[in-house]
C-alpha cells in the first residue's frame, strides 16, 4: 500500500516508521525542516511521566511502552534523549476518588514504587523545594524528560534509514480523496496514494477543517534559565517537578545539555493562529520568576537566557484524535497531542498503522472521533475560513 504522511512531527514521524515496518511505501510532507522550527514537537524538552492518568485507560499501558521503545531507538542510534531523572509532584490533598488518588492505586497494582513524602522528607530530600506547612510530594522514579528536538531528528533519521521518503521543506496544500484512494497536493502538483495520514498537529485545520474547528490551538510560554549554582540541578540530584496542577500548574526541568534549567505552567492557554509570534512575555516571565523565588530560591536567582512560547493542539477532552476524518475512508487524522501528546511518540505508530490497515488494535477506540465533538452549537468555538478555532470575541494576538 501506498501512503502518504503529512507532518513531520513525532505523530507523523511515529506513523511513517510503523507503516513503512509493514511493508508499506511511504512519503512523509514536512512544511519545513525536520525538526520544525515552529511544530508542537519542537522543545528542548518534554516530560514522561505515569502519574496523573486515573486509574489506567490508554495512557499508561502506551507510555510504558513508549519508554521501552525510546530506549531501543536510542540505543541502536547511539543518540542518548531519555534521561530517567524521577518526578517530583507536589500536592495539597490527595483524597479517594479524585485522579492522583486512584492512579496511584492502580500504579501500585502493577508493582510500582511510587513513594509519598511528608514535607519535612521532601525538603530534606530535595533542598531545591520549598513546601509549605499543607503540602507533601509523590516521587516517582520511573519518570523523566526526553530531548524532544534531539528525538524528532533521531525519528527522522530512522526513517529514512528504513526507507520512507522524507520530503522535508514541502508544504502540502491540500488533502483529498477519490474513488481510488487519496491526493495529497503541494505546489509541485498533487500525488496519489491508497491512504494519507494527516498528522500535521496545529496546521490540522486548513487541511481537515472538520475536524480542525473543534481542535483548540493554544500558546503556553516557558523560560529558560541559567543558574548560579549548577550543582544543585545536575540529573543526579534533581527531579523533573510538578505543582499541583488544580492550583498554579507549574512544571519544570533539571539542567539539561544547553547548560540551562526549563520553568513552564500547566493548563489551556491563550487560543492563538499557528503563526503566532513565539516569543515570550514580560508578564510571563514576571510571575514566573517570582513564583520560582519561594518555590525553588536558588533557581529564581538564576538569569534567564530565554523566554518563549510553544502551542498546544488540543482537543475538547485532552484524547488524541485517530480516525477517519468525517465522511471519508482514505484520509485518516492523527493529531490532538493536548499537551501530553509527545511522550507517546514511540507507542503512538502502531495505532496509527493498525488505525491505517484496519486492524483491531485495543487502544484504538479511545481515540475515535465517534460522538466526542457534538457540542451544543451555542458552545462551539467560532473557526475561521481556515478551520481554526478562534476565541469569539476575535483578538488573535
Amino acid at each position: 500500500m501506498k501512503v502518504g504522511v503529512v507532518g513531520g512531527g513525532v505523530f507523523g514521524l511515529a506513523a511513517a516508521i510503523e507503516l513503512q515496518a509493514r511493508g508499506n511505501e511511504v512519503t512523509l510532507f514536512e512544511r519545513g525542516p525536520i525538526p520544525h522550527p515552529m511544530a508542537t514537537s519542537t522543545d528542548v524538552s518534554k516530560g514522561i511521566r505515569r502519574t496523573w492518568y486515573g486509574n489506567g485507560g490508554p495512557y499508561i499501558d502506551l507510555v510504558e511502552r513508549a519508554l521501552h521503545t525510546w530506549r531501543e531507538w536510542e540505543e541502536q542510534s547511539g543518540v542518548p534523549i531519555l534521561h530517567q531523572v524521577g518526578g517530583l509532584k507536589i500536592m495539597r490533598s490527595m483524597d479517594p476518588g479524585s485522579p492522583m488518588y486512584e492512579n496511584l492505586r492502580y500504579l501500585e497494582s502493577r508493582g510500582a514504587d511510587i513513594k509519598i513524602l511528608e514535607r519535612k522528607k521532601a525538603m530534606s530530600r530535595f533542598p531545591q523545594f520549598v513546601l509549605r506547612e499543607n503540602e507533601f510530594a509523590l516521587y516517582d522514579k520511573w519518570s523523566g524528560y526526553i530531548e524532544s528536538s534531539r528525538a524528532v531528528e533521531l525519528m527522522a533519521n530512522k526513517a529514512r534509514d528504513e526507507g520512507v521518503a522524507v520530503l522535508d521543506n514541502t508544504p502540502v496544500t491540500g488533502v483529498d480523496e477519490d474513488p481510488s484512494g487519496a491526493l495529497v497536493s503541494t505546489h509541485s502538483g498533487p500525488q496519489r496514494f491508497d491512504k494519507a495520514v494527516i498528522a500535521s498537529g496545529v496546521w490540522s485545520g486548513g487541511l481537515v477543517p472538520e475536524v480542525g474547528k473543534h481542535l483548540l490551538v493554544t500558546l503556553r510560554e516557558m523560560l529558560l534559565i541559567e543558574v548560579q549554582n549548577p550543582e544543585m540541578f545536575r540529573h543526579e540530584v534533581m527531579p523533573v517537578w510538578s505543582d499541583d496542577p488544580d492550583t498554579a500548574g507549574w512544571y519544570g526541568f533539571p539542567l539539561m545539555r544547553e547548560g540551562i534549567v526549563k520553568i513552564s505552567i500547566e493548563g489551556i492557554g491563550e487560543i492563538v493562529h499557528p503563526d503566532v509570534d513565539r516569543s515570550g512575555s514580560q508578564e510571563f516571565h514576571d510571575e514566573a520568576m517570582e513564583y520560582l523565588r519561594w518555590r525553588i530560591p536558588e533557581m529564581g536567582r538564576g538569569r534567564v537566557k530565554e523566554r518563549k512560547a510553544c502551542l498546544y493542539c488540543a482537543t475538547p477532552d485532552d484524547h488524541f484524535v485517530i480516525d477517519w476524518a468525517p465522511g471519508t475512508k482514505n484520509l485518516l487524522v492523527a493529531t490532538g497531542g493536548s499537551g501530553h501528546g509527545f511522550k507517546f511518540g514511540a507507542s503512538i505508530g502502531p495505532v496509527i498503522a493498525d488505525a491505517v490497515e484496519d486492524i483491531e488494535n485495543p487502544f484504538g477506540q479511545y481515540f475515535r472521533i465517534a460522538d466526542r465533538f457534538n457540542i451544543p452549537e451555542q458552545t462551539r468555538s467560532v473557526t475561521d475560513s481556515r478551520g481554526y478555532a478562534i476565541p469569539e470575541q476575535d483578538s488573535l494576538n
